[in-house]
Order: structure tokens, then C-alpha cells, then sequence
């Protein structure tokens, strides 16, 4: 294992290559995105894989560690975006592919993160990796982050909100007719 905050480029460089392989990846145009990781990562913070897609319409990292997901875009030439969302705080990760590429979707209890033009051989992979790291971190705390409450009762926008982002997953092909009834039915019973 090696120390981020003291590698050398050529170690990053190899740990690269090994973590894009633990989703079944090689990400494209994202080397400086993992090179800036260093920076990012708490000291004991362990990454766990990597891959890349696009969200919006630039190309981004995504980082698993043993604690959260990063996603990272620093930019062509200056600037770097970056959301992070703990572990704990995912309540779902759906995964879809297509001939050749999918996405991975990872959902809180408040947004929906979705990478679109992941490579399809590390679709699933990595969405299993981030379910077995959630599993993990919810043993590891004794089911603590499972037990998590959240408010009860949206406002009438957020279930609106809800109900568009539910009718999309329908109109995509993520969700069957029978999940959509009982996920509306969930929503509007709130």
C-alpha cells in the first residue's frame, strides 16, 4: 500500500493503473484528476478503485475509497470541481449498461449523482465494489449509517421532485412497471 501524501509520480502512475483495473477500467483523460488525489485524500483514507464518465458534459473521475465516493474534473487548463459523498449517505446505486458504455447512479436521500459513458466492463464492477465498501463501512459502525433517519414528510416540491426523477428512471428503461408503481406508491404515501 502506498503513502499518497509522500508518492512519487511514477507510484501514482503504477497505483493508477491498479486501481483502474479493480473496476475493469483504464479511465481516459482523467490522470491529472488522480494526481490531484493526494490532496484530497484524509490520512488514512484507503482508495479502493477508480473509473470515469461523464457527467454533464465533461469528463470525471470517480474514485471509491473506503469511505466515499469522489468524483473529480480538474479542468483543461485551471480549476478543479469535486463532490464527495460519503459512504454512509448512499442509499442506492443502480447501474445501467448499453452496447458499449453504461452508467452508474448513486443516490442519496436528497440528489442523484449519474455518471454517464462509464466503459460497460466496468459498469458493474464498480457498482459492486461501492455496494461491498457500503456493506463493509455499515459493519464496521454496527449498522449505525443503515439506521440513518431522514425527514419523513418531503415538502410537496421535493415529492414532485421525486416523482419526476422516479418517471425518468420508468421512461430510461431503469425501472419495470411493477418498481414504478411501488416506488410511486412509497413516494406519495409520505
Amino acid at each position: 500500500m502506498i503513502n499518497y501524501k509522500t508518492a512519487t509520480l511514477e507510484e501514482l502512475k503504477i497505483e493508477f493503473k491498479r486501481l483502474s483495473k479493480q473496476a475493469g477500467d483504464m479511465p481516459l483523460g482523467t490522470r491529472k484528476e488522480f494526481y490531484h488525489l493526494p490532496a484530497i485524500l484524509e490520512n488514512d483514507e484507503t482508495p479502493l478503485a477508480v473509473a470515469s464518465g461523464l457527467m454533464g458534459s465533461n469528463t470525471w473521475l470517480i474514485t471509491l475509497t473506503d469511505r466515499r465516493v469522489l468524483f473529480l474534473d480538474k479542468g483543461m487548463v485551471f480549476g478543479l470541481k469535486q463532490v464527495t459523498i460519503d459512504l454512509a449517505d448512499i442509499v442506492s446505486v443502480d447501474c445501467r449498461t448499453r452496447m458499449m458504455t453504461g452508467s452508474i447512479t448513486l443516490s442519496t436521500a436528497g440528489q442523484d449523482y449519474t455518471i454517464e459513458n462509464v466503459m460497460k466492463g466496468a459498469v458493474i464492477p464498480f457498482t459492486n465494489l461501492v455496494n461491498s465498501a457500503r456493506e463493509r463501512l455499515s459493519d464496521a459502525d454496527g449498522g449505525l449509517a443503515a439506521s440513518r433517519e431522514y425527514p419523513v414528510e418531503p415538502a410537496p416540491m421535493e415529492m414532485i421532485i421525486q416523482l419526476e426523477k422516479l418517471a425518468s428512471l420508468k421512461e430510461r428503461g431503469i425501472l419495470s412497471d411493477e418498481e414504478f408503481s411501488t416506488q410511486k406508491a412509497r413516494i406519495l404515501a409520505m
